[in-house]
C-alpha cells in the first residue's frame, strides 16, 4: 500500500479518519506505524497529502490529515475496452487499470468470451471497487476510473461508443485515437502514434479476450475508426496485454510532452 486512500466512510470529522479494514491491518502489520508517524494518503477522486497516526488498536487506526491540497491530474486520458475476461483475469485487469490512471473501463461481450463471466459476483460494484481502490493505492493515484458493463457488442461500439467519444470531441484539438492491438498487424503503436498530429485529448484502447476478437469484431472496430498494431513479438494474457499498452502509451506521451 504506497499511497492510504480515504472514503467519505472512514471519516470521523473534519480532518480525522478511521480506518478498520485492511488498510489498518497493513498500517499495522506492515507499515508498522506508530502514533505520531506520518504516511502518504488521498482522498477518493480528491487529492493527496499526508496524515498523522494518532491511535492504534486492534479495531482499527485513527489518523489526522495534513496538507491535503496536492491535486491529482490524468494524463494521457485513456479509456479501455475490455472484452469480459473470466472473474480470476479480471480482477488483475481492474488492478492495473487503476493503477496506471485509466479513466473508464468498458466491459464488453465478445464472440469468445463466456456467458456465464457476466453472472460473476465480481461485478457488483461493491466488489470491484475494492479491486479499483487497491489500484489506486498501489499507483498513487485516487481517481477512481468509471466502469460499466456492456452485454451486447455491436450496440456498444456502434451506439455507447460514438456517443461517449462525442462528447470528448473540440474543435480546436485532435480529434481522439482509437487502438486496436492485434497480433496479426504490420504497423506499431509508434506508427499509429506518427498519424497524428499533436496529443490526442482522448485514447481509447480495445483489448480483446483471450482467444482475441474474431474476424467480424476487427472489421467492425476498423470501420469505426481503431487503427490495428502490433504490441510486440509475443502473445499476450489479458492483464500483460493491458499493462504492455498502458506502459507504451505512457512513455510515447512523455516523449511528446
Amino acid at each position: 500500500m504506497n499511497l492510504l486512500i480515504l472514503t467519505a466512510d472512514d471519516r470521523l470529522e473534519k480532518d480525522r479518519y478511521r480506518v478498520a479494514d485492511h488498510r489498518a491491518k497493513h498500517i499495522r502489520s506492515v507499515l508498522k506505524l506508530a502514533p505520531g508517524d506520518r504516511l502518504e494518503v488521498g482522498l477518493l477522486n480528491g487529492p493527496l497529502g499526508t496524515a498523522v497516526v494518532e491511535s492504534t488498536s486492534p479495531d482499527g487506526v485513527t489518523i489526522h490529515t495534513e496538507n491535503l491540497t496536492t491535486p491529482v491530474e490524468l494524463f494521457p486520458v485513456i479509456d479501455l475496452i475490455c472484452a469480459l475476461p473470466r472473474p480470476q483475469t479480471l480482477k488483475k485487469v481492474l488492478s492495473i487499470s487503476a493503477m496506471m490512471g485509466v479513466r473508464r473501463i468498458f466491459l464488453v461481450r465478445a464472440n469468445r468470451v463466456e456467458k456465464s463471466y457476466f453472472q460473476s459476483p465480481l461485478l457488483h460494484p461493491a466488489n470491484y471497487q475494492r479491486r479499483l481502490i487497491d489500484g489506486l493505492s498501489q499507483g498513487k493515484l485516487t481517481r477512481l476510473p468509471d466502469l460499466s458493463i456492456h452485454d451486447r457488442f455491436r450496440t456498444f461500439f456502434e451506439d455507447t461508443l460514438p456517443a461517449a467519444v462525442a462528447a470528448e470531441e473540440q474543435s480546436d484539438r485532435v480529434g481522439p485515437i482509437m487502438l486496436l492491438p492485434d497480433q496479426a498487424a504490420s504497423a506499431t503503436l509508434t506508427d499509429c502514434w506518427k498519424s497524428v498530429a499533436g496529443s490526442p485529448p482522448l485514447i481509447v484502447v480495445a483489448i480483446g479476450p483471450e482467444g482475441g476478437w474474431v474476424p467480424f469484431e476487427i472489421e467492425l472496430m476498423e470501420r469505426l475508426g481503431f487503427q490495428r498494431f502490433k504490441l510486440g513479438r509475443f502473445v499476450l494474457r489479458v492483464e500483460t496485454a493491458v499493462t504492455a499498452v498502458l506502459a507504451q502509451l505512457e512513455l510515447l506521451c512523455a516523449h511528446d510532452s
